[in-house]
């Protein structure tokens, strides 16, 4: 059996860090693409027995689960604005906290809300950069027309998030001006913005002035952040598989996907029946699309992968070298200085975001 193995303690340790460093700011865990890939209600009941009571998702449907699945009281913020009538419709009917990104936005949720003859609870999303969802922050009159004239929009909150905090200092600390310029204005105008929020995982670790009244992290969750730094996060998430076809392959042939990998002398073989389908060897921070992606991949498959960023596969308490490429849905590992056998346990990490055709198991 192929398993997603997720850590307990591992996600706890790294919980413990996020609350650490909101210090005591509101936590909205980010529980989108299947809960950052753990598996949505195990996840959720993991994070409300730890004293987490504010979830963050990017589709309706999750809604839906959790609140059939009995998380009927906590908060749970939609992060995707949407015009479709049916999302819209199920969201305030489940309660939900809507994202509105747009004026159009705005006037549909509170069509919507006015036909069902309720309220709607809505966050406003600011984009000072990202470029996709919320409004511009020289929008403050489309903004402002929310408070004056949409009655079933009952504003909770105001929300951003930055487009490189990785990276950029200089220009995270510009977004988060523009941010509070915005809430400035609004508070100017004599209304009140509710819970304000900017910080994401990167920008929770990273900086000490993000935080503001909320923090909505994701990737921490994981320990798999998009920055050089691990902030002494726990990786979560392996595969768990067994060894098949153990043997002895003879000098002189090759072993492995993308060519394979020339044996110069005898070696002991395992097939090891996972592949990138199942998440091994990617990353999150879309390779195909950057130069430098293009060739690591090409390096992969040659076999002349740095060694900072080369893949192993453990077997027992020893560590493996796979031979030749990752393929779709296996590798070749060189088990020579082992004693392994057809049937024996492997682990091989990987990011629970991009894993898929596994079962997830929590230990």
């Amino acid at each position: 059996m192929k398993t997603l193995v997720i850590d307990r303690q591992d996600v706890k340790t790294n919980l413990q860090a996020i609350k650490q460093r909101a210090d005591g700011a509101l936590i909205y865990a980010n529980l989108s693409a299947n809960a950052q890939g753990m598996g949505l209600m195990e996840t959720a009941r993991f994070l409300r027995d730890e004293g987490i009571g504010n979830f963050a998702v990017s589709e309706p449907e999750a809604v839906a689960h959790l609140r059939s699945g009995g998380f009927v009281e906590e908060g749970i913020l939609m992060l995707r604005s949407t015009l479709d009538p049916d999302e819209l419709g199920k969201l305030i009917e489940l309660r939900a906290t809507c994202t509105v990104g747009s004026h159009e936005a705005a006037a549909a949720i509170n069509g919507i809300a006015e036909a069902q003859g309720t309220v709607a609870d809505v966050h406003i999303k600011i984009d000072t950069g990202l470029g996709h969802y919320g409004f511009r922050p020289n929008e403050t009159d489309k903004i402002l027309s929310i408070y004056k004239y949409m009655s079933n929009l009952a504003v909770s909150g105001i929300y951003m998030r930055f487009s490189d905090s990785s990276n950029n200092e200089k220009q995270t600390r510009a977004e988060l001006e523009e941010f509070r310029e915005v809430i400035e204005k609004i508070n100017d105008a004599g209304f009140e913005t509710g819970i304000a929020h900017a910080a994401d995982s990167v920008a929770l670790f990273k900086y000490d002035f993000c935080n503001l009244d909320a923090v909505c992290p994701g990737s921490a969750l994981i320990g798999r952040l998009s920055s050089k730094h691990s902030f002494g996060l726990k990786k979560v998430g392996y595969i768990e598989t067994e060894l098949e076809e153990v043997k002895w392959y003879p000098a002189g042939g090759k072993v492995g996907a993308g060519g394979g990998r020339k044996i110069k002398k005898p070696l002991k073989t395992a097939v090891v029946p996972v592949g990138w389908y199942n998440g091994v060897g990617l990353s999150p921070d879309c390779p195909d699309h950057r130069l430098g992606g293009l060739f690591s991949r090409i390096g992969r498959l040659m076999g002349s992968w740095s060694k900072r960023n080369r893949i192993y596969v453990r077997v027992g308490p020893e560590r493996v070298r796979i031979m030749g490429g990752i393929g779709m849905n296996f590798m070749v590992v060189n088990v020579t200085a082992t004693d392994s056998a057809t049937g024996d346990r492997a682990r091989i990490d990987v990011d629970p975001r991009l894993a898929k055709g596994l079962e997830i198991t929590y230990r």
